[in-house]
């Protein structure tokens, strides 16, 4: 009562200013509380000009034939500030939008006044607080009220309840906690409802089964209801979408959703659903995405999904499904993104997947499937993101796919793959990644390469043979390339180093030889080398000391000789550093970084003095006090010689 008696108070005080008032002053007030200048967002609401009704004429504003507002939408225009209680002075305003700004306060008491309102949207702002429900008492013909991703707070408003003619109502975004109204289900008109990313809890009422005409529903992310999926959800069969994502559900899928004969969007991921899919899904006619991953479902994909006409996306990733691919996955007439990762599958992938040409993401990593790789994943020409990691995959990467234009991730490592790579990989315009690590690929690599989108090539642990090619330098810009554990001989390509973008390089556990290049030293983005476990030779360039941001070197295991360049010692970004096992020699300076090394770093060096070891120091000191001796017993000997020649020419004479 005391409420009631407050807004009727408001709705008096109002009615008796608003006759002294006129909207373009309101509207200026409005101009003047929610932006900081007058050129902030606003820009032509300016009361000069020749028009008795100027206010009519500014952007975001329409007026009826008496010149009084009634749309105002000022959406986008980058306000701050709070809403001022002159808003509650347009009352014959039906549109009111104030989305996508950064307005803030309270919602002032006064829009209780607005009773001519259909629209009202204050969606994405930084309101803050509790949200007045009772000003919506009068607002017998609102149709929309979307309040989405503010920072409002307390339990959900109960008076929407009574707005008869509301179709869209949208609570999400904000942090109200407690349960979900079970009157909500009185707003019989309703055809949008959503409250996701709030604090909810509680169990999700069952009555919202009543809200016959409901098309889309969203009550997931950051909520963490008590309890399942409500079976009387299957009897809302108007629904289009159905996103109960990410809130702590448990149980079963219902089999009764499979009554949703319109639903087009499926999302149950990352909750603890468990149990097998109901077979009775495939009554999804229209079902277009089906997300149902990171949950902790078990058993077989339902071979009644074959009726899934409609479907273009099937995420099952992260469950516990086993059994093979159905070969009805690969005659889906509209799939477009299969990702099944993380799953315990076996078997082949089904042959057909692909031609229907329409696939662009393939996931099916981490399971436990064998055979080859399809040869028409990209039939279509769209294959955008190809993943078969961690599998028993064999065979070779099918030709087809070295023509397919459309990749920009292939990741395939850990499989039994062998075979040699398809140049046209290499050649890829939009690919930023190749992982191939962990396979039996063998052959060379192309002597011609180019990709400008190429980022991460990882063909580590391979049997791949033949010179580097000097063409990796066409990857401008390439940021790691790693080659480790294969079979490259020769030199290490100079060319590599003109890469600007090049931070990682691991060329290890090969059979390469010659020394390395001195153009390493302008490549200044690298912070990890690995030259480890070849048959390099020459001194170790004194130039590296210029990569400024170098945290990793390691080039033991090779024919190095000379010293280790002093120059280190000045490396501030050095934390791994290995030089062991070649043939270095001399005294280490004992100072700067190459004090936060051990004596490992330079073991396998017989002439080699590390900086900590002291021992070493005495040798050094021994080697050079011999030295001495040898030298001044020479001298001894050589003037005994000259002497005794000398008495012998004499004795001649």
């Amino acid at each position: 009562m005391r409420i009631s008696l407050q807004l009727l108070l408001v709705l008096l005080v109002f009615a008796i200013s608003s006759a002294y008032t006129s909207d373009l002053e309101v509207l200026l007030k409005l101009k003047s509380s929610m932006t900081s200048t007058w050129d902030s967002g606003l820009k032509d609401w300016d009361p000069s000009g020749e028009s008795t009704s100027p206010h009519c004429f500014f952007s975001g504003v329409a007026c009826d034939e008496d010149k009084r507002v009634v749309s105002l939408n000022m959406s986008f225009h980058n306000l701050s500030g709070s809403v001022p209680p002159e808003i509650g002075l347009l009352n014959k305003v039906e549109n009111l939008i104030l989305a996508a700004n950064n307005l803030t306060g309270r919602i002032p008491a006064e829009m209780a006044n607005l009773t001519s309102l259909k629209i009202l949207n204050i969606s994405n702002n930084m309101f803050m607080g509790n949200f007045p429900g009772e000003i919506t008492l009068g607002m017998t013909q609102l149709e929309v009220l979307d309040i989405y991703n503010n920072n409002f707070s307390g339990l959900l408003p109960t008076g929407l309840v009574n707005l008869k003619n509301l179709k869209h109502l949208h609570l999400g975004g904000n942090f109200f906690f407690g349960r979900i109204p079970e009157s909500y289900s009185k707003i019989q008109s309703l055809e949008y409802f959503a409250c996701g990313g709030n604090e909810l809890s509680g169990k999700i009422p069952a009555s919202l089964a009543y809200l016959k005409r409901l098309k889309y529903m969203y009550l997931g992310y950051f909520n963490s209801y008590e309890g399942g999926i409500p079976p009387e959800f299957g009897s809302l069969t108007s629904l289009e979408v159905l996103d109960i994502a990410s809130c702590n559900l448990s149980g079963e899928i219902p089999a009764s959703l499979g009554h949703l004969k319109h639903l087009r969007r499926l999302y149950l991921q990352m909750n603890s659903l468990l149990g097998a899919i109901p077979h009775e899904l495939s009554g999804l006619a229209s079902l277009e995405h089906l997300d149902l991953s990171v949950n902790q479902l078990s058993g077989e994909i339902p071979g009644s999904f074959s009726k899934l006409e409609n479907v273009t996306l099937i995420h099952l990733f992260k469950n516990n499904l086993s059994g093979p691919i159905p070969q009805f996955i690969g005659d889906l007439p509209n799939l477009q993104v299969l990702h099944i990762w993380g799953n315990n599958f076996t078997s082949e992938l089904p042959a057909n997947l692909g031609r229907n040409e329409k696939v662009t993401h393939l996931d099916a990593s981490s399971n436990c499937l064998t055979g080859s790789i399809p040869q028409d994943l990209c039939k279509g020409g769209k294959l955008s993101e190809f993943i078969l990691m961690n599998n028993f995959f064999s065979g070779p990467i099918p030709e087809e796919l070295g023509y397919c234009k459309s990749l920009t991730k292939i990741r395939l490592m850990n499989n039994t793959l062998n075979g040699t790579i398809p140049a046209g990989i290499f050649n890829m315009p939009a690919l930023t990644i190749i992982e191939l690590t962990n396979n039996n690929f063998s052959g060379e690599l192309p002597s011609n390469m180019s990709g400008n989108a190429l980022e991460r090539l990882d063909l580590s642990r391979n049997g791949i043979t033949g010179r580097i090619p000097p063409a990796f330098d066409n990857f401008l810009n390439l940021k790691n390339l790693l080659l480790d554990g294969n079979r490259f001989y020769g030199k290490i390509s100079e060319e590599i180093f003109r890469l600007k973008f090049l931070s990682g390089i691991n060329l290890s556990t090969n059979n390469l030889s010659g020394a390395i290049p001195t153009s390493i030293s302008s490549c200044t983005s690298l912070t990890s080398i690995d030259f480890s476990r070849n048959s390099l030779d020459g001194e170790i360039p004194s130039g590296i000391a210029s990569l400024k941001n170098l945290g990793m070197l390691d080039v033991s295991q090779n024919h190095f000789s000379g010293q280790v360049p002093s120059e280190i010692q000045y490396m501030s970004s050095l934390v791994e550093l290995d030089v062991s096992n070649n043939n270095l020699s001399g005294k280490i300076p004992a100072s700067g970084q190459l004090l936060a090394f051990d004596d490992s770093s330079f073991s396998g060096n017989p002439n080699l003095c590390p900086p900590h070891n002291m021992s070493c120091q005495s040798l050094v000191n021994s080697a050079q006090a011999s030295s001495s001796h040898g030298y001044k017993c020479w001298h001894s000997i050589r003037k005994l010689l000259v002497s005794i020649i000398t008495l012998c020419l004499l004795s001649i004479y």
